[in-house]
């Protein structure tokens, strides 16, 4: 019995070992690194080093023996055997990297700083409204997308862009605060005001000072100089949660109310001095967001029910221009005439004509897990 159990005990501890030997590890994948980034400016740089590291199953890095093959998908850019890249021309090129039977890609998109540009700011108000948010950043018709910020951001509502500060402003409604960033890499500057009451909608208006609605508190739309400093209210009297602003040819300010989607939504005139005129719009609404003119009419983004209405000088409702949208807000136009809207339902910015027919998705849908893009900012560089 003595002898059993001696061999018992040898047995296990022969398996134990066994247990305890750590095989190699064994490449699983290859992940590519770019010394430069993968948005590179043509005119500052013409060459970046990729990087490529070994990762097994457990994502722990495992030395790489073979030798590394490199593959470029057009003429943008050349990379050596080495995996230095020598950019060629402006555009965007795939460039692959293969260990044996496994590869991996990465995209290195090549730009020209001092070349006319446009640019496209989206706040992302997150999933049901809540964080995570992000301010996007999309490049020449959406071709490269970026995070630019996602710092200091408290339900993020609306963007404007500072070109002689060389700031980009964003209203935060649930910290009642606009805060600022720089313009060029997105870097938190600070608080550019805190006196608000909820801040939706931001605007440089026809005198250069920028207007701010406000979703709570009086309801009075307000005004800052560039430079932060508080200009008190504009109007003579609120509008209960506005979310939408224009202003016609005669500078006549016209601010919508979002009234609980529950069909109460009006749109309140008042002439170029702040002073009220009355309701513009006063049925035909279920919860209005952004409005813009598009000639005398006034188009509304019509947020429950995803149409935007038209209506004509003296507010009676044309019909529609867009339908088929869900939870459409944040407005921005083009160049060219065409307009971007928000679209909250399918998580992308589309794009469409002057007279309402759909174009494309301009943003994607889910591209860097937006969630639902409550804000789109157009900004045109070197033009």
């Amino acid at each position: 019995m003595r002898y059993f159990s001696i061999l018992l005990c040898l047995f296990i501890f022969c398996q134990c070992k066994k247990n305890d030997v750590v095989s190699d590890p064994v490449l699983d994948r290859i992940a590519i690194t770019s010394s430069n980034g993968n948005r590179i400016d043509f005119t500052n740089e013409t060459t970046t080093q990729l990087t490529v590291t070994g990762l097994d199953q457990a994502n722990q890095q495992v030395t790489i023996d073979e030798t590394i093959k490199w593959e470029v998908n057009n003429d943008a850019m050349q990379v050596d055997e080495n995996g230095l890249v020598e950019l060629l021309s402006t555009g965007k090129s795939i460039i692959t990297a293969s260990v044996g039977s496994i590869s991996s890609s990465i995209e290195i998109y090549s730009w020209d700083s001092t070349l006319p540009r446009t640019e496209i700011f989206i706040s992302d108000a997150g999933p049901n409204y809540k964080a995570p948010w992000q301010i996007l950043r999309a490049y020449d018709d959406g071709e490269y997308v970026e995070v630019f910020t996602d710092q200091n951001l408290s339900w993020p509502q609306d963007i404007v862009v500072l070109e002689d500060k060389k700031l980009v402003l964003v209203s935060n409604l649930s910290r009642n605060n606009i805060t600022q960033y720089d313009i060029t890499d997105g870097s938190y500057e600070g608080v550019f005001a805190d006196d608000l009451s909820g801040p939706t909608r931001m605007e440089l208006g026809p005198d250069g000072y920028i207007y701010v609605l406000q979703w709570q508190g009086d309801g009075k739309v307000k005004r800052y100089q560039k430079d932060g400093t508080a200009l008190g209210a504009f109007t003579d009297v609120g509008v209960p949660q506005s979310i939408g602003m224009a202003w016609d040819a005669s500078y006549n300010l016209y601010v919508s109310t979002y009234s609980n989607g529950d069909g109460g939504a009006f749109v309140r005139k008042f002439n170029s001095e702040g002073v009220d005129q009355g309701l513009f719009i006063d049925s035909d609404l279920q919860g209005a967001t952004d409005i813009w003119f598009q000639g005398d009419n006034l188009m509304v983004n019509d947020y429950p029910i995803g149409i935007v209405k038209r209506f004509d000088a003296s507010g009676e409702l044309l019909g529609s221009l867009i339908t088929g949208l869900q939870l459409n807000e944040g407005v921005a136009h083009l160049l060219n005439g065409n307009i971007l809207i928000g679209n909250g339902g399918t998580s992308s910015v589309n794009e469409y004509a002057p007279n309402g027919s759909f174009i494309k998705e301009y943003i994607p849908s889910g591209t860097l897990n937006l969630a639902l893009p409550n804000a789109v900012t157009v900004r045109e560089v070197n033009r």
